[in-house]
């Protein structure tokens, strides 16, 4: 049997332990058992919350600084934004810098900055323009970098395998990051020039 203390207090009266019944004594030792067991448990919880605060503090300073601007490689997403020939006809050639977006459907996700590559079924690929904020509204505009100048000059879907690309399957969808973007970017100013 573990070693007892001279006395204990339970609900603020004192009994000597050596006036205590076997089964009393027996509860007794049952009871410090328990007690130890959560000195030990608590002891753990203080070891793991010291971690805790190690490891949050670590990825607190991994995590990128708020106030610095982050790189364009980190902010620029490109997508493909893919227009039936009835629209590309309508539209095509393109008269003004500066398109709404709101005349392509899916189009909800795009943020400012994002380059937005446009493909014309039957045809290809037949311009790449910069998502912009209207500064007096919350109109999205896409704003032209480079465009052909006819619909049969399009950058058509079998060259795409050279830029490591596959004509787009949906109306809007992102680019793969392993795609060439820089090569068929320049593919494409040489189509519009």
């Amino acid at each position: 049997m573990a070693k007892l203390p001279k006395s204990i207090v339970i609900e603020g009266r004192r009994y000597p332990t050596w006036a205590l019944s076997v089964e009393a004594r027996k509860q007794l030792v049952n009871l410090s058992h328990v007690d130890a067991h959560i000195a030990e448990l608590h002891q753990r919880l203080a070891q793991h919350q010291v971690a805790r605060n190690h490891y949050q503090m670590l990825l607190a300073s991994a995590l990128p600084d708020p106030h610095q601007q982050p790189s364009v490689s980190e902010t620029t997403r490109y997508f493909w934004q893919s227009v039936s020939k009835e629209w590309a006809q309508k539209h095509w050639p393109v008269r003004t810098a500066t398109f709404g977006l709101s005349d392509f459907e899916s189009t909800r996700h795009y943020r400012q900055g994002d380059r937005v590559l446009c493909y014309v079924k039957g045809h290809g690929v037949v311009g790449c323009g910069v998502v912009e904020m209207d500064t007096h509204s919350t109109k999205r505009h896409l704003v032209w970098r480079v465009n052909v100048p006819t619909l049969d000059k399009a950058l058509p879907a079998k060259t795409l395998k050279e830029f490591s690309l596959r004509h787009p399957s949906r109306p809007s969808q992102v680019v793969p990051p392993t795609a060439d973007i820089e090569g068929l970017l320049s593919a494409l100013a040489t189509k519009a020039a």
